[in-house]
């Protein structure tokens, strides 16, 4: 990391915090003694979306986050639980390492986080992605969310740590 002060590359690290989605650093130049922050964090993915009409469009996390948000909308919900989710449907954006990804994959993502989240506020995303057009629509996506929350609570289970009695416990 150069010095914004005297362009030498050596630079010791004070402190290091986490911010949003990023990390902030406190650093100190080597050379000179000057003190400076820098700010580090990952990029968006740099993916290609392909909508309904066929039209492509670059990914936009903020339209991400504003549909979300909008499902969302007053419901108990929390800012930072939303924020964390995207994350989640971007990390696994990522992990799939497709470059053009379909509408209908990125919507299925989030109505996974939303299953975690809040009920209502699945149904209010899938209306809006699904289209519903009568009412035994609604309830067979309330079928699939339901599924969807018994798998994850399965999940769960199965990834917590058992011990057996005769095993030793480390506090």
């Amino acid at each position: 990391m150069r010095c914004p002060y005297c362009a030498d590359g050596a630079s010791r690290v004070l402190d290091s915090r986490p911010v949003g989605r990023g990390v902030r650093r406190r650093r100190v130049c080597q050379s000179c003694g000057q003190r400076f922050t820098t700010y580090e964090s990952q990029p968006a993915p740099a993916l290609t979306v392909l909508k309904r009409d066929g039209r492509c469009e670059g990914y936009d996390r903020a339209k991400l986050l504003r549909s979300m948000r909008a499902a969302c909308y007053k419901r108990p919900v929390a800012a930072s639980a939303i924020e964390e989710a995207v994350d989640r449907v971007e990390a696994e954006l990522t992990r799939l390492g497709a470059s053009t990804v379909d509408t209908r994959q990125i919507a299925d993502l989030v109505l996974l986080q939303l299953s975690t989240l809040d009920e209502v506020a699945y149904l209010c995303y899938a209306s809006g992605t699904r289209g519903f057009r009568d009412a035994e629509e609604v309830l067979a996506e309330i079928d699939v969310l339901r599924s969807l929350q018994r798998r994850t609570a399965e999940s769960r289970i199965q990834m917590r740590l058992q011990f057996d009695e005769d095993q030793p416990h480390w506090n």
